[in-house]
């Protein structure tokens, strides 16, 4: 797949904006949900689907934020960033059913 020219910097992860393209290195953590648009790695995607062992993703496929890259260079796609994220909105359902009482649960 040929990329016009990018150029790289690194950037705080409350500027990426979807459409934007991140360079995900082997060992780092996704930041963002996304599509891959080159590459190939192992990704650990325990902390959301349980999962033991690690998959394996490449160009095409999307990828989760908050997962781990094990192995393998990739330039993501950023589809959702910030709360739209997967882990977001289950960090969000979680507070959600925490902050919620069910009737029997009361007392008093």
């Amino acid at each position: 797949m040929c990329f016009p020219l990018f150029s790289e910097k690194t950037i705080d992860i409350d500027l990426i904006q979807p459409g934007d393209v991140v360079k995900v290195l082997p060992g780092a953590k996704i930041p963002i949900d996304g599509t891959i648009m080159s590459g190939m790695a192992s990704i650990d995607e325990s902390m959301i689907t349980g999962e033991s062992l690690p998959v394996t993703r490449q160009t095409g496929d999307g990828v989760i934020g908050g997962t781990v890259n094990l192995n393998g260079v990739l330039l993501v796609r950023a589809d959702k960033v910030g709360s739209d994220t997967v882990l977001s909105q289950i960090v969000k359902l979680v507070e959600d059913a925490q902050a919620s009482k069910v009737s029997c649960m009361k007392v008093g």
